[in-house]
């Protein structure tokens, strides 16, 4: 570098003989020097930048120069010309600042240079803009996340969206990022779906914020209506009302579809509970609270399914005599099987039945309740002096029928069978008579014995005989009296 110091000497007057040179002294010249400030945004000294010095051709003269705990990076050496300081490092957890800090080292100095002024050189942090929305493209206030890195370490927790769905969070290091929901906005369903961004390792001055987009579906509960024994079939036309926890009424008159489904949407967290007021056509009303809860983590509506039963109907048997229908009779047993012949163990509403079903002084019994579909009954005891008649007594429970069905049964009575006269004398009863008894299935047995004397069916014989040769003789007499005429 030029030095524009003047050196001064003086020449003597005079002297004695030739004069000595004047010594002029040393004239130094220098290189130039540099000194550059690492700050970050807030104006705090950043140590460990590490920069390199170009020319203006590009080519590297100084490299390696790092800053230190005060921020400062000096070089010197340096001829008179146009230089640019590019950082090489960024300090820890920033972004590197690619932007060139150019200075210029002067051709010429009156002694000793200063160091020239490079200024101040900023390294910036990432910063992220996520907007939370509706699908219609409404902000939405109230939804919390955090920030997670690659590794799956928090590095921000508890980001609230503001009115109009904002979030903001900046001092992020570069790296890979993911928002990720904890709570949904009330009314709305938690999203399972991380929103990944990535804040770059360098970028020309300050970083642009990233700007992201989150879209929340609204949440809600689908009830669906399906017949009690065949949840296939869904039933629609049911009517409910929608109530809090307390039963104060929300939604009113909310009706299944075609599908035989209800949806509500956009509740707010809390306990709920659906009430039926409406059965649908045939089926019974079930007016038993159905409850349910809404969560600001659900990640799916709530599904419900409720059943309804077919309306069960009645039947009514009463046994008659055969041959006259206004004798009826008790003590008729029956068991009641469904259309495959199996016992019908429980009627429409699940409540237990008896095994066996008798007629009382009526001769009637009544089962209630049964569900739809086709019964028979069987009989398995006849009354009393009866023939059981075991041929299946088959109906109908139609849904929705109003009045009980109606059969009527009847019974023959056994005949009473003659004694057999060539019967040994077996079973003879304290009379000595023949016993006719029924057996358990209605059937007659027989006990026969003999005639003792003096009874009026030994008797028989004899008198018979004698008619016999009474006619005998006078048949006799007759031919007699003729041959003589």
């Amino acid at each position: 570098m030029l030095n524009t110091e003047k050196i001064e000497f003086a020449i003597s007057d005079s002297a004695e003989g030739r004069p000595e040179a004047a010594d002029a002294g040393i004239a130094v010249n220098h290189k130039g020097s540099v000194q550059l400030t690492k700050e970050d945004a807030d104006g705090h000294k950043l140590e460990g930048a590490v920069f390199k010095i170009v020319d203006q051709k590009g080519n590297t003269v100084q490299e390696d120069l790092a800053s230190d705990q005060d921020g400062n990076v000096t070089a010197s050496g340096l001829a008179p010309g146009h230089y640019a300081f590019v950082e090489t490092k960024a300090p820890e957890g920033y972004v590197l600042n690619t932007e060139k800090i150019e200075f210029t080292i002067i051709e010429s100095a009156e002694g000793k240079p200063k160091a020239a002024d490079a200024g101040t050189a900023v390294n910036y942090k990432g910063a992220v803009h996520l907007l939370k929305q509706d699908e219609d493209g409404k902000g939405l206030a109230g939804a919390v996340f955090k920030i997670i890195d690659s590794d799956g370490k928090t590095v921000r927790d508890d980001l609230v969206s503001k009115d109009g769905g904002k979030i903001e969070a900046d001092g992020l290091a570069p790296g890979s990022y993911q928002f990720v929901e904890k709570e949904a906005p009330d009314g709305y369903l938690l999203s399972t779906s991380p929103v990944q961004f990535t804040i770059k390792a360098e970028h020309a001055g300050k970083p642009e914020q990233v700007e992201l987009t989150a879209v929340n579906k609204e949440n809600g509960v689908v009830l669906t209506k399906v017949d009690q024994n065949d949840k296939a079939s869904v039933l629609q036309g049911a009517t409910f009302n929608l109530t809090d926890a307390n039963g104060k009424v929300l939604k009113a008159g909310l009706t299944t579809d075609d599908k035989g489904q209800i949806k509500v949407s956009g509740l707010k967290p809390g306990d709920y509970q659906f009430v039926e007021t409406k059965a649908p056509e045939n089926y019974s009303l079930d007016k038993t609270p159905i409850p349910f809860k809404i969560s600001n983590t659900d990640t799916k509506p709530v599904e419900i399914t409720a059943a309804n039963l077919l309306t069960p109907g009645d039947v009514k048997l009463t046994k008659v005599d055969r041959n006259d229908k206004n004798a009826v009779l008790q003590g008729a047993e029956f068991k009641l099987v469904d259309s495959s012949g199996h016992p019908v163990k429980t009627d429409g509403y699940g409540k237990e039945l008896p095994a066996v079903w008798k007629t009382d002084q009526n001769g009637q019994f009544t089962v209630k309740g049964l569900a739809p579909g086709r019964y028979q009954f069987i009989e398995t005891k006849a009354p009393d002096g009866y023939q059981l008649d075991e041929t299946p007594l088959q109906f109908d429970i139609k849904a929705g029928q109003s009045r009980a069905v109606e059969i009527t049964a009847f019974n023959t009575k056994l005949k009473t069978t003659p004694p057999d006269k060539d019967t040994p004398n077996d079973n003879v009863n304290g009379k000595g008579h023949h016993s006719n008894s029924n057996d358990s299935n209605g059937h007659t047995k027989t006990d026969k014995t003999l005639p003792k004397t003096g009874d009026t069916d030994s008797m028989i014989p004899i008198v018979t005989g004698i008619l016999m040769l009474l006619a005998g003789g006078a048949l006799a007499l007759s031919r007699k009296r003729r041959k003589k005429a």
